[in-house]
C-alpha cells in the first residue's frame, strides 16, 4: 500500500508558488533651500464657481516648518484653496509667498495628468534635468518599479502604480514646501505607511489635505476646519480637532452638519405636496439603509485597524487580506457618494 501511495504521489504535478511580493516604497523628500519665516500668507480669499461660493473672506498664515492638515466635507474649499496656494486658480483677495518658497503639489488626481503613450521611465526622464537625470532608476526603484517594469506603458497602470509614479515625479523637483490633496488615494496600506514615514522626517512645511485620520496621525500640529465657506483654525493634531468637535471620526464631521439639515425636514414636509412627501419618504429609507451600511462597514474597518495594532505581520499574512481590507476602505467611499447624492436629492425637494 505505500508503494501505491509513492507512485501514486510521483505522479501528482507540482505546482510551483510565487513568493509573496512584500517590498514596499523606501522614500524621502529631501528639502531644497531654506525658505523665509512666513511661506505665505492669505488675506480676504474668495472663490466661486459660476454661482456657487466655495470660499469667503478667507485669512491664512502659514510659516516655516508648519505641519497641516485640511479636513472637512467634500466641496468646501480645501482642494480649491491648496490650488489657490500654489497658483493653479485665479482668486479674488491677496496672496504673498514668502521668500525661497519652492512648493511641490500633489493634486488629487495627479495621476490623470500623466500621459498614457509614455512608458514609465520616459515619464521619469522627461521631468529630469542635468542634476538628477542620472538618479531617474535609483527613484523609479524605491518606488516598486523595478527591471522590465520601468519599460511598462502608463496607460496600462493601475491606480497604486500611476499614484506612486506621480509621487516619484514629484521627487524630481526642488521643493521646501509640500502640498498634498489625498495623495492616499490606491494606495496599499504598506506604500502608505511608508508615504508616512517619509512625510514624518520631512524637515520641510506640510499642508495635506485629507480624511484619513489613521494617516494624517502624528503628521501634522495644526488642523484647519472648512465650513461654510470659511476655514477654522485648531491649534492641534487630528485627534485635538476631533476632541474639540467631540467627535469620533472624520466621517461624523460630515455627518454631523448633514443631520442637523435634515432635523427640519418633518416641519418642511407639511408645505410640500402629497408626491414629493412620498418621495422624501422613500429618499429617508434609502439613505437610513446607506447610513446602516456605512456604520456596519467602519465596525468592520475598525476592527482590522485594531488587528493590525495588536499583531501586524500575523493580520497581513491572512491570504487576501490587502484586497479585502481596500475593497471595504473603496465599498465605504462609495457608499460615502452614495449618502451625499440621496442629501443633496432630498436637499433640492425641500
Amino acid at each position: 500500500m505505500a508503494h501505491i501511495h509513492i507512485k501514486k504521489l510521483d505522479k501528482v504535478e507540482r505546482i510551483e508558488v510565487d513568493e509573496e511580493d512584500t517590498a514596499v516604497m523606501n522614500i524621502s523628500f529631501p528639502v531644497s533651500v531654506m525658505p523665509g519665516k512666513i511661506i505665505v500668507e492669505a488675506e480676504n480669499i474668495s472663490k466661486s464657481y459660476g454661482k456657487k461660493q466655495v470660499l469667503r473672506n478667507v485669512d491664512l498664515k502659514v510659516d516655516r516648518k508648519d505641519k497641516i492638515a485640511f479636513v472637512g466635507q467634500n466641496g468646501q474649499g480645501k482642494s480649491t484653496l491648496a490650488k489657490i496656494l500654489v497658483g493653479e486658480i485665479d482668486y479674488e483677495g491677496v496672496l504673498k509667498p514668502g521668500h525661497n518658497v519652492q512648493i511641490g503639489y500633489f493634486a488629487q488626481n495627479q495621476a490623470e495628468y500623466l500621459d498614457g503613450k509614455k512608458t514609465v521611465l520616459d515619464t521619469m526622464i522627461d521631468a529630469a534635468n542635468e542634476s538628477n537625470r542620472s538618479k531617474v532608476r535609483d527613484i523609479l526603484g524605491a518606488f516598486l518599479f523595478r527591471g522590465e517594469e520601468v519599460e511598462k506603458y502608463v496607460r496600462v497602470l493601475s491606480g497604486g502604480e500611476r499614484n506612486r509614479l506621480a509621487l516619484a515625479k514629484l521627487l524630481l523637483q526642488p521643493l521646501n514646501v509640500l502640498i498634498m490633496d489625498e495623495p492616499t488615494n490606491h494606495l496599499d496600506i504598506q506604500s502608505k505607511n511608508v508615504l508616512k514615514e517619509a512625510l514624518k522626517s520631512f524637515e520641510g512645511t506640510l499642508i495635506l489635505v485629507s480624511h484619513d485620520r489613521d494617516f494624517l496621525h502624528g503628521l501634522t500640529d495644526k488642523t484647519y476646519e472648512f465650513k461654510d465657506h470659511k476655514i477654522k483654525e485648531f491649534l492641534g493634531d487630528i485627534d485635538f480637532y476631533l476632541e474639540q468637535r467631540e467627535l469620533r471620526n472624520l466621517r461624523e464631521a460630515e455627518k454631523k452638519s448633514k443631520i442637523i439639515s435634515s432635523q427640519s425636514t418633518d416641519q418642511k414636509a407639511q408645505k410640500n405636496t402629497y408626491e414629493e412627501r412620498k418621495k422624501i419618504k422613500s429618499l429617508h429609507n434609502k439613505l437610513s439603509k446607506v447610513e446602516a451600511e456605512i456604520n456596519k462597514l467602519e465596525r468592520e474597518i475598525k476592527n482590522i485597524d485594531a488587528e493590525l495594532v495588536l499583531d501586524y505581520d500575523k493580520t497581513i499574512s491572512t491570504p487576501g487580506f490587502f484586497d479585502s481590507y481596500q475593497k471595504k476602505k473603496n465599498k465605504l467611499d462609495e457608499l460615502m457618494e452614495k449618502w451625499e447624492a440621496l442629501e443633496n436629492q432630498i436637499a433640492k425637494i425641500d
